[in-house]
């Protein structure tokens, strides 16, 4: 029983230091507003849902320079949409060793698997990493 309290109580602390962010302030919380605590973990819930923003660099804008606010969403599937990159390239690679009419038919395939990647990515940055939510 005493261990079940110090957990909650720890746990509260924790909550209480990372910052869950109330009503006012989570107007003021989305993509791409600067912070300054590199790691820093806000929970923001608005209209009943909680989405949880990271104090880093957003992965999916080019020359953003410094700290801001980005949903947790759009690094997973940023990470694993760039883990779904190497994939094609590391086949690619090994492709390139291949001899006809392997070589050309494996090619479009990863051409095919290249295409449809590029349209998750496109969804990944609209839907979860683009500036504003």
């Amino acid at each position: 029983m005493l261990k079940k309290l110090v957990a909650s109580f720890v746990m509260g602390a924790f909550l209480a230091i990372t910052g869950v962010v109330s009503g006012v302030e989570a107007a003021t919380i989305s993509n791409g507003l600067s912070c300054t605590k590199p790691g820093a973990i806000t929970t923001v819930k608005v209209k009943g849902i909680s989405k949880a923003y990271v104090c880093t660099g957003n992965p999916s804008q080019t020359g953003v320079k410094g700290l801001e606010w980005t949903l947790k969403t759009c690094l997973s599937y940023w990470t694993a949409a760039k883990n779904s990159q190497d994939s094609i390239t590391q086949q690619r690679s090994l492709v390139q060793s291949m001899s006809e009419p392997d070589k050309t038919n494996y090619n479009k395939q990863l051409d095919g698997s290249q295409a449809q990647l590029d349209k998750v990515k496109a969804a990944i940055v609209s839907n979860h990493c683009k500036k504003g939510l």
